[in-house]
């Protein structure tokens, strides 16, 4: 158990900025294999890997890197109780206006947007996303859903005590002295949904998006299909000795990086396992030997909002826990 009064139902979305929409457009589709949904009124473009109106949003913008994090909980009820949840600690959560909810396909849930103060990472909450009856396109890739997302920050273990003291999350592994952890959202299953890594620029910086995939055969295409365009490979085929996934990073048109993952340990609801304290070095890296290519620092950063919301909103936070 957390201590956030509300549940979550899954990852939802994640939101990208990139150089060059079109480029990022080809790679989404043409090799990650994932569906084009449509445009909103800003030109961002909306994917999506099964009926949810879409898992990555895309925007033009002069720097790639992570714009927030989506997450779907279980029922209305849930995202007012997130709502007051975070407005009790002076997170100052800020509600989606019903336009932009609507091209989000969230047009019949209340949405909010709140930023954990440590690194001003955004998330966004919300119960139900619009479903489209239109069958997806292709046949490159069967997917199960979107599974999660990773950012590199200065400080992994502050960071990592935030969202466990305050936002919903259950630690599942930590790797070394806190270089990296990895988190699920309570009561979700699997074995993450979201990681904080080592930054490689001293600032928060996006690291991996992932989706998961029905079987080997989906990361054996992945594989020969980014050979065949001169896509980057920056880690894998291996298997992570936390999740006991199998995973694929490739690299997208910017450098960011986008995994394919099969297989997860799954955790019940309640009696489940404490954090592992898993080795960081390199020879447990990886169960399959994989060795990590110097791509895999991904590139990209985090648009973090207003500058001083660490100082400013940890000093809240400590007032409303007394």
């Amino acid at each position: 158990m957390t201590t956030a009064d509300f549940r979550y139902q899954r990852a939802g979305y994640v939101a990208l900025n990139v150089t060059d929409l079109a480029r990022t457009h080809d790679f989404a589709t043409g090799i990650y294999g994932l569906t084009f949904t449509g445009e909103g009124p800003s030109g961002e473009r909306f994917y999506r890997s099964g009926p949810r109106h879409h898992e990555v949003m895309l925007q033009p913008a002069a720097e790639p890197g992570f714009v927030r994090a989506g997450w779907e909980l279980e029922t209305e009820d849930d995202v007012t109780r997130a709502f007051h949840h975070f407005l009790q600690l002076g997170l100052k959560p800020r509600r989606v206006p019903a336009e932009e909810r609507a091209a989000l396909g969230l047009s019949i849930s209340d949405a909010f947007r709140v930023r954990e103060p440590v690194n001003g990472v955004e998330f966004e909450y919300y119960s139900r996303m619009e479903y489209l009856s239109r069958p997806l396109e292709g046949d490159l890739t069967t997917f199960k859903r979107f599974a999660h997302v990773g950012i590199g920050v200065p400080d992994v273990q502050r960071s990592t005590q935030f969202l466990l003291d305050n936002m919903g999350f259950l630690a599942s592994d930590i790797v070394g002295d806190y270089t990296s952890v990895f988190m699920r959202p309570w009561p979700v299953s699997d074995h993450h949904g979201f990681g904080y890594l080592p930054t490689r620029t001293g600032a928060p910086a996006f690291h991996h998006l992932a989706f998961l995939v029905d079987s080997i055969d989906d990361i054996g295409k992945l594989f020969n299909r980014i050979e065949e365009h001169a896509v980057g490979r920056a880690f894998g085929v291996g298997r992570h000795p936390t999740s006991g996934s199998v995973h694929l990073y490739i690299t997208d048109p910017d450098g960011m990086l986008w995994e394919y993952t099969l297989g997860m340990e799954q955790f019940p609801e309640t009696g489940y396992r404490g954090p592992r304290f898993m080795s960081a070095a390199p020879e447990d890296a990886d169960l399959w030997q994989a060795k990590p290519k110097p791509e895999f620092v991904g590139k990209g950063g985090v648009v973090t909002g207003d500058a001083g919301i660490d100082e400013a909103l940890t000093e809240l936070v400590a007032q409303a826990r007394k």
